[in-house]
């Protein structure tokens, strides 16, 4: 049942869902870019991220250590934590800056 819903509500495209390349895989995925940026997180003790993306474990490459980089879109971010749970990947990224 959980999976039914992942795949009929929560990332169906004409629900939540888009289409977004990931590590240059095109995948469907949900994107949350207002969920901790502005926040102040880092004033009380929580890690900053500047997106969520939420995707099937299964369409997303292997699962990586928070600190290794993820290409979102053609963007490159730091990962912050990366969570799974019932089917779905939930991954915070911080945008990395030049250096």
């Amino acid at each position: 049942m959980v999976a039914a819903d992942r795949d009929d509500i929560f990332l169906n495209l004409d629900e939540f869902g888009e289409r977004h390349r990931i590590e240059g895989k095109t995948i469907t995925a949900v994107l949350d870019e207002s969920e901790n940026g502005e926040s102040g997180a880092a004033s009380i003790g929580l890690a900053e991220y500047d997106l969520v993306v939420f995707a099937k474990s299964e369409d997303l490459p292997k699962r990586r250590p928070a600190g290794e980089s993820l290409n979102v879109d053609g963007r490159e971010f730091s990962i912050v934590a990366w969570r799974e749970d019932c089917g779905i990947a939930e991954i915070q990224l911080a945008q990395q800056t030049a250096g």
